[in-house]
């Protein structure tokens, strides 16, 4: 998966219905990882989702997802969204950075 690309399509298992739910959600590379921020924070509905089954598909591939609430490196991940999609549209379009999310390839 290409740097360069603005969005990925993730899908994740409906904590209560069991069933596929995708979205498409911003992302950034880093070595091996790749890592998410949900836009609504901890509530967003995809991380919720995680935290019940940490099973994620990145496009095609599956894998399981880190769940990331330490402070300091969800501010280090923000950090890499805003160099790759700018610092002001990630103050407008991710008001509660809390939480993150890594997927690292198999």
């Amino acid at each position: 998966m290409a740097q360069e690309s603005t969005e990925i399509e993730i899908t994740t298992i409906g904590r209560r219905s069991g069933r596929n739910h995708s979205h498409p959600v911003w992302f950034v590379r880093e070595g091996k990882s790749t890592f998410l921020l949900p836009i609504t924070g901890h509530g967003s509905q995809w991380y919720r989702n995680l935290e019940n089954n940490p099973t994620i598909k990145l496009g095609s591939a599956s894998a399981k997802a880190r769940l990331i609430t330490d402070q300091k490196r969800v501010a280090q991940v923000f950090d890499e969204f805003a160099s790759k999609y700018g610092a002001d549209d990630m103050r407008r379009f991710y008001p509660r950075v809390e939480v993150a999310v890594e997927v690292r390839d198999s």
